[in-house]
């Protein structure tokens, strides 16, 4: 059971297919569909939510799945024995499980992304208790788009003994798996951030080659984080801050930064959210007044 092409199910994510529902209806084909939020209290935003999708071998999705890139966004690729029935009433499990934290968040499994950080996170023991009655998982994760000739990674992961009891709790996260959800948003958001940055300004990484794109990414984030910065608005703002002027805008003794905190010494004192927010009208209103300078 090692191809992808022996998959007998699909998990999409509704999130990121919205169209996913009507879609498959429309196909006339003899699909089971089982949206999990189904029966939950999330049962209104049931088409954005994980979808799971029984695929028999009439269907051509499996085969769709593995030459379409579009699909390997969205969806990852199960096999099982069991009926479909019990295969989703499994992943309702993980919808929103506690945390050691105490948290009980949403989880978005059915993201190709998140559900490899996820997985990858259990040792292999543990990792059969996650996978429950699923033998085998197919994930066809993309590379960055500022990697455009690296090749996806297709990763499956496979169950090790279907009989094992469960000796843990099933659906609590550990200190390992908030980490690789972690992660797995940190990924995501360097992508969003370089596409908005991208179509901000198409020049701003054309002299940069992947490596150097992706070095200035990390950098620019986790300055940000070190000057005390969490939301994303803030860490937008202050990936702009660094294109326009630097990334070391912050710290030179001369430059816009400095002439802002000697016009505004207030500001100085103001939390890093707030502070990043006062400058970047200030940032604006220059980028302002030279368009205007230059019509």
């Amino acid at each position: 059971m090692n191809s992808p092409s022996q998959a007998n199910y699909l998990l999409i994510d509704g999130a990121l297919r919205p169209d996913a529902l009507v879609s498959l209806y429309q196909r006339g084909e003899a699909l089971e569909i089982e949206p999990l939020y189904l029966g939950t209290r999330w049962d209104e935003l049931k088409d954005l939510g994980p979808i799971l999708v029984s695929a028999q071998h009439a269907s051509n999705l499996i085969s769709e799945w593995q030459q379409s890139p579009i699909w390997q966004a969205d969806t990852c690729l199960l096999f099982s024995r069991a009926p479909l029935r019990q295969v989703a009433e499994h992943w309702r499990r993980f919808i929103a499980p506690p945390d050691v934290l105490g948290g009980n968040g949403l989880l978005r499994f059915a993201d190709p992304r998140v559900m490899h950080h996820w997985l990858s996170s259990y040792p292999s023991e543990q990792l059969s208790q996650v996978m429950g009655p699923v033998e085998r998982m197919w994930i066809n994760t993309p590379p960055h788009s500022w990697n455009p000739f690296d090749s996806p990674c297709l990763t499956s992961f496979s169950h090790s003994d279907l009989s094992e009891p469960r000796t843990i709790p099933l659906a609590t996260l550990s200190e390992e798996q908030l980490t690789a959800l972690e992660q797995a948003y940190h990924w995501q958001f360097k992508e969003q951030l370089y596409e908005w940055l991208n179509q901000r300004d198409p020049l701003t990484f054309t002299r940069l080659s992947s490596e150097q794109i992706e070095r200035w990414l990390e950098y620019v984030l986790s300055s940000g984080n070190a000057w005390g910065l969490v939301s994303e608005r803030a860490l937008v703002i202050w990936a702009e801050t660094c294109v326009d002027w630097g990334k070391d805008f912050a710290t030179r003794p001369q430059g816009p930064y400095q002439d802002w905190l000697d016009l505004n010494p207030e500001h100085a004192s103001l939390a890093p959210e707030l502070r990043i927010e006062a400058l970047d009208d200030y940032r604006q209103h220059r980028l302002g007044a030279k368009d205007t300078a230059h019509d």
